[in-house]
């Protein structure tokens, strides 16, 4: 549990399951969100697909982070959220967290292009490295297995 991946000279991540926030940094809320098919909602910016989440505004709850970005990138609404835990970021000497939640997806509205984000895609748990690149990584993978084991996927 206390490996760190490196991703850069300067940066490496590593997953802690449940972890307690108490005060510390955190500016990322993301989720891993599935379908009744138990497929992943991903979204695409750009070249680059990933799962949705975003940074907190102003006395935002981390809750409301989460369904506020889901909205605004993939334009769904959510049901079942629980907190998974956190991926702890070391980059440059500063440590934050970025939060992560798993949820069943409970409307699928139509999708608008009016955010960061040019598609929403749901996928099978199979097919995920045809998007990801990265999602064969350690941190990612823990984050995965983390939210199969919610839902007994």
């Amino acid at each position: 549990m206390n490996d760190f991946e490196t991703l850069s000279e300067n940066c490496k991540i590593r997953w802690i399951d449940n972890f307690k926030l108490n005060g510390e940094k955190y500016t990322q809320v993301s989720g891993y969100v599935f379908n009744e098919k138990n497929q992943l909602l991903i979204v695409k910016g750009g070249n680059t697909w990933t799962v949705p989440g975003g940074h907190p505004e102003p006395n935002e709850t981390q809750q409301q982070t989460l369904e506020r970005e889901l909205m605004e990138e993939a334009c769904v609404t959510l049901k079942d959220i629980k907190y998974i835990g956190a991926v702890e970021v070391v980059e440059n000497g500063e440590t934050y967290y970025q939060l992560r939640y798993t949820a069943k997806v409970a409307d699928v509205l139509p999708f608008k292009k009016e955010w960061e984000t040019d598609e929403r895609l749901f996928v099978d748990l199979d097919d995920l490295q045809n998007y990801i690149k990265w999602c064969k990584g350690i941190t990612f993978s823990k984050q995965i297995e983390a939210s199969k084991k919610v839902w007994g996927i």
